[in-house]
């Protein structure tokens, strides 16, 4: 299997931007920021949804499980089904990073 080597400048550049003086930690760095950029994105749209519903994504999927939804509740139930599926996903991640 190749081993991918960074630059020494590239090395320099990460320690730099993320203020860690090792490599790996530097990289676990960018990933962690990463993640958090993900989860604030995804917590905003359930947030909006919840607000929206006036309730959380198991009573909306639980109140029209059953029903033909128009499009735009078609829309907002995957939107907010993915939102939180992706959200467990960057938690279970995050705890991986620990």
């Amino acid at each position: 299997m190749p081993t991918n080597v960074l630059s020494e400048k590239l090395q320099k550049e990460l320690v730099n931007i993320t203020k860690k003086g090792d490599i790996v930690e530097a990289i676990k760095e960018l990933i962690t920021r990463e993640l958090i950029r993900k989860k604030n994105k995804y917590t905003f749209m359930v947030n909006n949804f919840e607000k929206k519903y006036h309730m959380e994504f198991k009573d909306f999927e639980k109140a029209h499980k059953d029903q033909k939804m128009d499009y735009e509740l078609e829309k907002d139930y995957f939107d907010w089904d993915m939102a939180v599926t992706v959200l467990e996903d960057i938690e279970e991640e995050m705890k991986e990073m620990e």
